[in-house]
């Protein structure tokens, strides 16, 4: 028994140490699999006019997660798509609590402007989730609006994911824990595809992003959809 265990603890050492090896397009791919979310670097939805939603969770405006944001909506409207920005910020959204309602009562959602955000996110073509790290994760401001989305999010379905994330840290696995954030809500939902993503490392000074290698990976991202 002890050998058989021994054997699985290699076995499995190996397949993480494979997978960290890997190319990026091969990692996106692999993890995608692993999510049960498909990958696609090419849309799925070739029609003209896409309506892309782009959702901001910086907690400043011009932070480094925000500049991204813009620059892919730059790329986004280049290429015809009509485009929307929401910066959380600017929108009071509540805590998911339980709803307290009786079988066959109507369930009672605060009023505030989650509805309103997720209503966007069922009409949307394209959605782009953006959030800095905050200790090792999303941050709150998008895992409070996430929560929120439950009384619609099997609605939530056949969207295309973008993913924009930054961080002080430069290291790539560290903004990877906001992508794997990201996909613990896109991989519950009906028939996701995730597009593409841009990491920015090593980026704490608020604006350090401008001129950088990421605003560039953001416009031609946004250019994709």
């Amino acid at each position: 028994m002890k050998k058989f265990l021994l054997f699985i603890a290699v076995a499995s050492t190996l397949m993480i140490l494979g997978a960290c090896n890997s190319s990026d397009n091969q990692q996106n791919n692999e993890l995608g699999e692993q999510y049960q979310i498909k990958f696609s670097a090419e849309t799925i939805n070739p029609k003209p006019n896409k309506r892309v939603l782009i959702i901001s969770a910086s907690p400043r405006k011009a932070g480094n997660t925000d500049l991204l944001a813009d620059e892919f909506m730059r790329g986004a409207k280049e290429v015809g798509a009509q485009v929307e920005k929401i910066f959380l910020g600017d929108y009071d959204i509540k805590f998911y609590t339980e709803p307290d309602a009786a079988p066959g009562e109507p369930i009672q959602w605060p009023q505030d402007d989650a509805q309103m955000i997720t209503n966007k996110m069922v009409d949307a073509d394209v959605i782009v989730l953006a959030s800095p790290v905050y200790f090792m994760n999303i941050n709150g401001q998008m895992k409070a609006l996430i929560d929120r989305t439950f009384s619609r999010f099997m609605e939530i379905k056949d969207k295309e994911f973008f993913y924009i994330t930054a961080c002080a840290d430069p290291l790539e696995s560290t903004a990877m824990r906001a992508i794997d954030g990201f996909r613990g809500f896109v991989m519950c939902l009906p028939n996701p595809t995730e597009r593409g993503m841009v990491m920015a490392i090593g980026m704490g000074r608020k604006g350090g992003v401008k001129g950088s290698q990421f605003m560039t990976q953001a416009y031609e991202l946004g250019k994709k959809i």
